[in-house]
């Protein structure tokens, strides 16, 4: 795929096409991909980043961490100062490359829950519940099923190959290599009285799951979206264009009735000027960071924020930028028994060298697999009248007059979710390195292993938060960082409903068979003693959250009167041809690592497209 030629610009000025893709990242191509299955319908993807398809930090599973701060890969954005944070700075890397995040992140292949999907549509949009988009989970991808010695390895592990997709061009697919951390978290959860009874693809599953990675099983290289929607077969298309390095500057705006039209693109490369026409659509597929920033600079949004930039405002929508969401991720790294394995053995050389060595020759070992057990659970020991309290909590904000319309309706969707309380509200993962949230304030350091020793982390996230942040221009130059605000823990109610999960997850740690893989009395990375209180957690919290990179919601489908920016046919109001598809367009985060959800409404959204343009 490296010789596929993405640089060129002969014939770039004033080039007409049916389709402008804006972004070639995880849903970018697969929106090209699938409309240029038609021959009559032409589409250029508009990638800002690079071409690197054949380098192995993109190939190689296990190496996809060594590309973030690289600004071949990575944006490498950050937050604003985060108040409720004690003012730290979240990291928010992102994909800048053929392929966007799903090219660089940890490869993991989480399901939306069947209860998160038709949230999104009693929010108001018809078609996007479970029933609507779950057919395209299974659309997206080619599920391998797990071997009989990872049967073996992991008794009681639910895998029914129907269930999964069969075709798709996606690869998923389960390691070779696991460690008795992985079995013992299994067998944990299932002491405790939490086996696991489902496989999540199902759209419910309580209880622990073996994560499988998007990772090709025949050739053990990652599977992400360029590598899966533009191969071969799809790049010799004539109707299709891709170019990288191409940034865009603003969507070209004509007013031709009730409905502002887009007639095409003005973008950037190797610092000329060129304008690109749209016979049809200008689809807007940058991620939930640049889509609204895109769309601001073309006048569409907040008219104050605008007006601030010096932009002519063309539609005003305050809601665009709104309304981000992000899974925030805390760390617990313990140290683990004297003699057994851990990820961090691959800061010694000679190891580091026979993993390489080991994948070269076969595929086979750590760097060919996604190394993660996770389990989805409720929030565990606590009393019915302090989750009354947290009920009580999002009452007060649904109720209180400062809370946006959106959010509202948003709160009144999740409270079904927490008022069951056996409904999971949180992902626990654990990764077989250490992840040290202390100090983490670059990804190299998170990723570096920089602590003597060998450790396993547990890692917590909510399923649904409720804090709510922005992305907004900050300038009216395209090459300029959008501000970003995570809002991470800005709700009350997150903030303590992760405490708790927290405290549990400490719990953990002392259950068999997990705890004789332990070294007694061990380093713990996070903090020295137990966590045993409320305040300790809640503290713990604001100290170690960072983002898990899985930023949504900021161009929202819903209603445009309760907030939305797009319709249920990912039209922006107002517009006539203008589609986003991307993360930004979820009214709410679903549970878990998003890219299997971003495939999913990537190819719902193909085919919406298709069926519009007939």
């Amino acid at each position: 795929m490296a010789s596929f030629n993405t640089e060129s610009v002969d014939g770039l000025h004033d080039a007409v096409f049916d389709f402008i893709v804006v972004g070639g990242g995880t849903a970018g191509l697969v929106v090209a991909s699938r409309i240029t299955e038609d021959p009559n319908l032409s589409v250029i993807v508009l990638e800002a980043g690079t071409n690197r398809l054949g380098d192995p930090r993109l190939t190689v599973p296990g190496l996809g961490v060594a590309t973030f701060e690289d600004p071949d890969f990575d944006w490498n954005f950050r937050s604003t100062a985060q108040e409720q944070l004690n003012g730290r700075i979240i990291l928010a890397n992102k994909g800048r490359t053929l392929g966007g995040s799903s090219a660089i992140n940890l490869g993991m292949v989480v399901y939306p829950s069947r209860t998160g999907l038709n949230a999104w549509e009693a929010l108001g949009n018809p078609g996007w519940g479970w029933d609507g988009l779950s057919p395209y989970i299974r659309k997206s991808q080619t599920a391998a099923a797990p071997s009989d010695a990872n049967r073996e390895f992991f008794k009681g592990m639910k895998f029914d190959q129907q269930d999964h997709g069969s075709s798709g061009p996606v690869q998923v697919s389960f390691g070779d290599q696991y460690m008795p951390y992985h079995q013992a978290w299994m067998q944990t959860f299932e002491g405790l009285g939490y086996p696991q009874i489902e496989d999540p693809v199902n759209g419910a599953g309580l209880g622990p799951f073996v994560t499988p990675g998007a990772i090709d099983p025949a050739t053990h290289t990652r599977s992400h979206s360029a590598a899966a929607y533009l191969g071969p077969d799809v790049r010799a298309r004539a109707n299709l264009r891709v170019v990288t390095g191409a940034q865009v500057q603003n969507i070209a705006l004509e007013n031709q009735g009730e409905l502002i039209v887009a007639t095409g693109v003005k973008l950037q490369k190797d610092s000329q000027t060129y304008n690109i026409h749209a016979r049809k659509e200008v689809i807007l597929a940058a991620g939930a960071t640049q889509t609204p920033q895109i769309l601001e600079l073309s006048g569409i949004g907040d008219k104050k924020i605008l007006q601030s930039q010096g932009i002519e405002t063309i539609i005003d929508n305050p809601s665009v930028g709104e309304n981000l969401q992000d899974h925030g991720i805390v760390s617990f790294s313990y140290e683990v028994a004297d003699g057994l394995p851990s990820g961090d053995m691959a800061k010694d050389p000679n190891i580091a060298a026979a993993a390489m060595a080991a994948y070269q020759k076969d595929g086979s070992g750590p760097l060919g697999m996604a190394p993660f057990v996770s389990a989805f659970m409720p929030c565990l020991d606590v009393a019915e009248e302090d989750h009354a309290k947290m009920l009580e909590g999002l009452k007060t904000s649904i109720e209180s007059p400062e809370t946006p319309l959106a959010y509202k309706k948003q709160f009144e969707a999740l409270q079904t979710v927490l008022k069951d309380s056996s409904e999971p509200t949180a992902q626990y993962i654990l990764a077989p390195f250490q992840l040290p949230g202390v100090e983490g304030d670059n990804p190299k350091r998170l990723f570096g292993m920089p602590y003597p020793g060998l450790f396993i982390s547990l890692v917590s996230l909510l399923s649904y938060p409720l804090s709510r942040g922005s992305v907004h221009i900050g300038s009216a130059d395209p090459s300029a960082a959008p501000i970003i605000d995570h809002g991470i823990l800005r709700h009350p109610v997150d903030l303590e409903m992760h405490a708790r999960h927290n405290i549990w997850l400490d719990k953990l740690v002392e259950a068999e068979p997990l705890a004789s893989l332990l070294k007694k009395g061990g380093q713990r990375l996070h903090t020295p003693e137990p966590v045993d209180t409320l305040d300790k957690s809640k503290e713990l919290c604001k100290q170690l959250i960072l983002s898990m990179y899985h930023v949504s919601g900021t161009c929202a489908m819903m209603p445009r009167e309760d907030g939305g920016v797009v319709d249920a046919r990912l039209k922006v109001y107002g517009t006539s041809n203008i589609r986003v598809v991307d993360a930004s367009v979820f009214p709410l985060e679903p549970r878990g690592n998003i890219q299997a959800t971003v495939f999913a409404v990537a190819e719902k959204a193909a085919d919406i497209i298709k069926e519009d343009v007939k």
